[in-house]
């Protein structure tokens, strides 16, 4: 769409849905809500629609909102720039996701033209969404998930529309400025996109009472006297997606046209029998797989089957008693328990919602095998699938009905049947804890319930009509969580430079009383030492979040390699230090991983996948992991060579010997020619970086810099050199069109612009300009060089610049240097703005920039505007007012509304200098 182009008419919500639903119309409840909102330019507090009525379509509505707010003036749009779907668990099938990446895709082909013609309501809502995104140009729909620990995406900028699908702890530590695997640096901007400009729709919210707690009580406890963004949008909205909530809530339901409507009626009136098992002793995953064999065998034809299971440990027993029977029995058996990396699981989720195999909503292919699926909570939410049998072990009054939930969801079946399981609670002599794990003592409540409303031949209706008033109101009680205060806010805002001791973050947001605390666990060939860097760079794909007291049990006290507070560097620790959110690094060879995910009983070799799409480090350790020989000579000639100084041909060569003999060594998750071709594709040429693990990486890799962290690693652009006035002059008309297009106030967007304009005016100095040139200064200065990576750290020795010396503290001092030069009446609240933002450009200053070894006599100057601005180049003194100045924009911004402003002018120096792939 070119620049300042009408805006297409908004096309009816019932059209738009249509186009993205395969032609199906909504049901009444989603084209009245939609209605509601538009009129009333907000959302309820609370949606109460039931489990199978298409909850996933409040992704639909809030898309097709900011769409018909499109052209709203930017400080009249009320609607949310960001949509966050929030779980209290990571989910191995997501439903939600499927569809909120459909919604983008069709969305994003739309804008480009690759969309067939017939759908105009989403080419319509693709064109007014992008309309919304800075200068017009970006995408009309960014899709994000944050699921575990290394979590590294977000938004390019605060003005693009996004849908973020995020766990509670994700959203919850954003919002708290201590982002699960956010690096420090990047922290304030994930803080602002969660803390701002964001509606916030937590589904099955009785799951996360705290977090819907905390977001009203963190905007008492930091009012503000300005707002950044107009009206509503300065705050999270947060809506909470719960059949079972507050009756007396600003709270939307269904209604008689609901009621009425066929395939409404036909889901709440689905048939499902319920059967209690009660026996006073036995082993329970002996009696699930006893009951599921049953129903098997009572079926008359081959069918589905899903068995819920309350842990990970049982769950996998009564998988392997039902996979003992499979072959005799002609089934298939598949085991889920959300302790799988997302790359191993893949598998396993395609089969579950595969439309001939698996168990799909509207699944209607006759099946050749019946389809066991043993699972534990991580199928109760967000899957849309749907089995004529069910088995489930005692549990509490939510989770029966979300795991009823999955059975006969489409009203198809006019034979489903469940079969409740309940043994007594065990013995715990080990603990306080009463009753059975997970549930306490609720599961005995529920079977008194259950026995009361069994019929005539012992069957109970747990149809969806009947099941909540059968079981009635949870007694489910969340315990409580520590009292937010301003003082503990102002601790966490410090990202820099936290507190020692500071308090935790997850209690605000889980609860005190939440057993469920985790850290995430990846596996790799190479473990870097304590103070380097790990590579390849963490992804989530790789990682499997596991409860603290069971990595406690597993790795006693082991030494550990963590990731520190940057996301990258190892730290030494044990099990007993680990902290919720920490990311642990394991040999490959340290095992506890199987096919199925977590297995504390495996001793096999865990792949490494990270290094698929990297490369190899050349470790002589790391590569007997990886392919279980031993190279060390080999290695030792392509670091280092058969000369003194091995020149780089040498090496290349050493490298290629390496190469070949490892052709004949695959690892155990490559195939013989999928390893081959990943050998031909290695570059030859060792890449040395400092405190990072040498290594041969892909010709055709093209890793992004890791922005911000270390020693002044944006200064290289891989592409072409950059002169600094040139990159200030694009990275500042950025920033503009991100803050004029948030609705953000005349006056503020001036001084963002500003501050991104001079953001590095700093490298001005004639030391930097040495690092970049790798000797002698150019002239015109300049912002990025093509400085090889390996030449980094020598050239920088060489040039004079501190090590740890940051250039933004430079350009903060020119700025002071220049506003003395001003006239005398400038706003001083605005002067600190400004000057807070640029010190703060690669997440630094809050509160502090520290100070390095340096000592220079020599001063750095920039020509600004006309003035040339003189400051100390010595980058050991400190500016002790900028904790001051920055407190001072705390209150008067509030903590998100700083944070937001500085992503502005971050975010634009990121899409400028990179393309916007940052981590």
């Amino acid at each position: 769409m070119s620049i300042g182009s009408p805006l297409p008419r908004v096309p009816a919500f019932e059209d738009f849905y249509a186009a993205v639903n395969n032609g199906r119309r909504p049901f009444p409840w989603q084209a009245r809500l939609t209605e509601q909102v538009l009129a009333e330019g907000r959302w309820p507090a609370e949606i109460g629609i039931p489990t199978g009525l298409g909850k996933t379509s409040c992704l639909d509505v809030a898309v097709w909102w900011l769409a018909a707010e499109a052209d709203r003036g930017p400080q009249e749009r009320r609607a949310p720039t960001r949509i966050w779907w929030v779980v209290n668990r990571r989910l191995l099938v997501d439903t939600t996701a499927v569809h909120a990446d459909r919604i983008a895709r069709l969305l994003c082909e739309s804008a480009i033209g690759r969309v067939e013609a017939g759908h105009p309501a989403i080419e319509s809502v693709a064109r007014r969404l992008q309309h919304l995104t800075a200068g017009g140009t970006g995408e009309p729909l960014q899709i994000e998930k944050l699921r575990g620990g290394v979590a590294l995406g977000r938004p390019r900028d605060p003005a693009q529309p996004s849908i973020i699908l995020s766990t509670v702890p994700m959203f919850g530590s954003r919002l708290l400025f201590r982002g699960y695997g956010s690096s420090r640096s990047m922290r304030p901007i994930d803080a602002a996109l969660a803390g701002t400009d964001s509606l916030v729709l937590v589904d099955e919210a009785h799951l996360a009472t705290h977090l819907m707690r905390l977001v009203p009580a963190l905007r008492e406890c930091a009012p503000t006297e300005a707002l950044v963004l107009p009206g509503e949008r300065s705050w999270p909205q947060v809506v909470s997606l719960t059949a079972t909530g507050d009756a007396d809530a600003d709270r939307f339901e269904l209604d008689d046209d609901d009621r009425s409507h066929h395939a409404v009626q036909q889901r709440l009136s689905a048939h499902k029998r319920l059967e209690v098992r009660k026996k006073s002793k036995g082993r329970l995953t002996e009696e699930l797989a006893d009951a599921t064999l049953d129903l098997l065998r009572d079926a008359d034809r081959a069918t589905s089957c899903v068995v819920f299971a309350n842990t990970p440990a049982d769950a996998r027993e009564v998988f392997m008693r039902i996979k003992s029977q499979q072959d005799r029995l002609g089934l298939d058996a598949l085991l889920l328990t959300g302790r799988s990396r997302e790359c191993d699981a893949e598998a396993a989720r395609s089969r579950v919602v595969d439309p001939e195999h698996g168990a799909p909503s509207g699944h209607d292919q006759k099946r050749k095998k019946s389809l066991v699926v043993v699972a534990t909570q991580t199928l109760e939410v967000g899957a849309d699938v749907d089995f004529e049998f069910l088995v489930t072990e005692q549990c509490g009054t939510r989770a029966l009905i979300q795991r009823l939930g999955r059975l006969n969801r489409l009203g198809r079946h006019s034979d489903s049947r469940a079969i409740y399981v309940h043994l007594p609670a065990p013995s715990r002599k080990d603990t306080d804890l009463d009753g059975w794990p997970v549930y306490g003592r609720e599961p005995k409540t529920v079977l008194e319930i259950l026995e009361r409303s069994q019929g005539l031949d012992g069957d109970i209706d747990v149809s969806p009509q009947h099941v909540r008033g059968l079981l009635g109101a949870p007694n489910d009680d969340p315990g409580r969580a520590p009292e937010i205060l301003p003082a503990l806010l102002w601790e966490w805002t410090k990202t820099t430079t936290p507190p020692p001791g500071e308090a935790p973050v997850e209690p605000y947001f889980s609860g005190v009383a939440d057993p469920v605390r985790s850290a995430s666990v990846m596996w790799r060939c190479h473990v870097p030492p304590s103070g380097h860097r790990l590579w390849p760079r963490p992804r989530d794909a790789e990682t499997v979040d596991i409860p603290l007291r069971e990595l406690r049990v597993e790795l006693k006290d082991d030494e550990l390699v963590r990731l520190g507070s940057d996301g990258v560097t190892a730290e030494v620790t044990t099990a007993s230090r680990l902290r919720p959110g920490d990311v642990v690094v394991l040999p490959t060879d340290r095992g506890l991983l199987d096919e199925f995910g977590w297995s504390p009983e495996s001793d096999e070799i865990v792949a490494d996948v990270s290094l698929e799409a990297s490369g190899l480090p050349l470790e002589a350790t790391a590569l007997r992991r990886c392919c279980g020989v031993n190279v060390a000579h080999e290695v030792r000639r392509a670091l280092q060579g058969d000369a003194e100084e091995p020149d780089d041909d040498e090496r290349s060569e050493a490298a290629a010997d390496l190469i070949e003999s490892l052709r004949a060594c695959p690892p155990p998750h490559f195939g013989e020619d999928e390893w081959h071709g990943f050998l031909d594709r290695l570059d030859r040429a060792p890449v040395d970086v400092e405190d990072e693990v040498s290594r041969l990486v892909l010709r055709e890799t093209d890793e992004p810099a890791p922005y911000d962290e270390h020693d002044e690693v944006s200064l290289v652009s891989g592409r072409a050199v950059v002169e600094l006035d040139l990159h200030g002059q694009a990275v500042g008309e950025r920033a503009r069109q991100v803050a004029t297009a948030l609705g953000v106030s005349a006056a503020v967007v001036s001084v963002v612009g500003r501050a991104a304009d001079l953001h590095d005016v700093g490298k001005a100095d004639e030391r930097f300009q040495r690092w970049l040139s790798d000797g002698e200064p150019s002239r015109p200065a300049l912002a990025k060089s093509r400085l090889s990576r390996s030449r980094w750290a020598e050239a920088r020795a060489a040039a004079g610049w501190p090590r740890g010396g940051r250039h933004e503290e430079l350009s903060a001092r020119l700025v002071q240097n220049w506003l003395q030069c001003q006239e005398p009446d400038r706003d001083e609240q605005l002067d600190d703005l400004l000057i807070h933002l640029v010190v703060s450009h690669h997440g630094r200053g809050r509160p502090f920039v520290m100070p390095v070894s340096d000592g220079t006599s020599s001063p750095v100057r920039c020509d600004i505007d006309g003035v040339m601005a003189t400051a100390c180049a010595d980058l050991s003194v400190a500016d002790w007012e900028q904790p001051e100045r920055f407190a001072r924009l705390n209150l008067r911004y509030g903590p998100w509304g700083v944070a937001l402003l500085e992503a502005v002018v971050r975010q634009a120096d990121h899409m400028v200098s990179a393309g916007g792939d940052v981590r």
